[in-house]
């Protein structure tokens, strides 16, 4: 009796599902931090989607140990990182709160948990927009910085000319969802709604800090270029 082909649960992009990939590669390893400590174990997993057949590569990691933590090896979910991985930014100015927000939401959106995923978002956004107004804000050193909730974060940053009428219109989308996502309501968002409130909180973050560090950058480097052009007399 042959055994059957190997399976793993995954979110493919262009079935719009989780689906059961029939494994045909893997790899492992293992980081040792501490000795006598559990070592963190990452697991790579490749494989086809049984519907359209794209290639689908996730990774997952054990979070359960056989006959020390666990009856078994237990793993967590597969995270799926090719095709289109989680977005990647580029501006170091980024607050870590903002990072682990939307590291959390796609995890979940992948996990299939649009309501999770929103609250997440929201979270991101919020923390942006304190980030933003503090720091445009003189600091009183005498008082903690200011606690901003989503919806007079959202109204500030369009009355400072952050964002212009069609961000703020999508914000203000964004936080009604977030505002029911958060509330033990009977509600239901669908994986579309999700996913395009991600777009366009990953959009106003690549405009607010992605697109101005490059743009600085960029008259840096002409300020530079322009300094090393010989004088003509």
């Amino acid at each position: 009796m042959t055994n059957p082909q190997p399976s793993f649960i995954i979110d493919c992009p262009y079935c719009k599902v989780k689906v059961a990939a029939a494994e045909t590669g893997r790899a492992e390893q293992a980081d040792y931090e501490d000795a006598g400590e559990l070592p963190e174990v990452l697991r790579v997993l490749v494989g086809n989607c049984p519907v359209c057949k794209a290639i689908l590569v996730g990774s997952t990691e054990q979070i359960g140990f056989e006959g020390v933590t666990a009856y078994e090896d237990q793993w967590g979910d597969v995270i799926r990182v090719y095709p289109l991985p989680a977005k990647t930014f580029y501006s170091a100015r980024i607050p870590k709160v903002v990072r682990d927000s939307l590291s959390e939401a796609e995890r979940s959106l992948q996990a299939g948990a649009n309501i999770a995923a929103c609250v997440m978002l929201g979270r991101a956004l919020e923390a942006l927009c304190r980030d933003v107004i503090n720091v445009a804000t003189p600091p009183d050193f005498m008082k903690a910085p200011k606690k901003i909730m989503l919806g007079a974060g959202i109204k500030k940053l369009k009355d400072m000319q952050v964002i212009d009428q069609r961000l703020y219109d999508w914000s203000q989308q964004l936080k009604a969802f977030r505002d029911l996502a958060a509330h033990p309501e009977d509600i239901s968002i669908s994986r579309e709604d999700a996913r395009d409130l991600q777009i366009f909180v990953h959009a106003i973050i690549e405009y607010i800090y992605d697109l101005a560090d490059r743009y600085d950058e960029f008259k840096v480097r002409l300020e530079k270029q322009a300094a090393k052009k010989p004088t003509t007399t």
